[in-house]
């Protein structure tokens, strides 16, 4: 959610980033080679994964990162719906709510489908919202649904 650049006293450069999630956030460390390989793809609001060693001390946890990679997370053509999938039993109230509000935050053109799931089948439903497909809107639904949610 955040980066800031700056140099230090040797006039080498590093990067403090702050990483968030639903759960709270975490500095991230890039120095020396690592900002060198790396920072020029440090950017505000992008989904990454992040490798490092996590830092405990008395003020808080820091993660000093190794490395740095942009997960393939678009798994739908342009064009063609996209399919979430759920357990049934998973399909209560407030989950379908915030489903509900998901979608909405991401209006766009893209045709959206329900399969949920049980053990005696699959039943698919054409959902009345429509979607923008972005790494945010994939990252958000599989936050709420979990990683194996979207059908390819």
């Amino acid at each position: 959610t955040e980066v800031e650049r700056r140099t230090a006293k040797s006039g080498n450069m590093y990067a403090r980033v702050t990483l968030e999630d639903f759960s709270g956030e975490i500095t991230i460390m890039f120095m020396g080679r690592t900002f060198q390989e790396f920072g020029a793809m440090l950017t505000t609001d992008t989904v990454v994964a992040i490798k490092g060693r996590v830092n405990q001390r008395d003020d808080g946890v820091a993660l000093h990162a190794h490395a740095l990679s942009v997960p393939q997370i678009t798994v739908t053509e342009p064009g063609r719906p996209v399919t979430l999938v759920l357990p049934e039993l998973r399909a209560t109230g407030p989950t379908m709510q915030a489903l509900h509000d998901c979608l909405r935050r991401h209006p766009g053109d893209t045709e959206v489908r329900l399969r949920l799931t049980r053990s005696g089948g699959v039943r698919i439903f054409e959902v009345p919202l429509r979607i923008r497909v972005t790494p945010d809107f994939y990252g958000e639904v599989k936050t709420l649904l979990g990683p194996t949610c979207i059908a390819s």
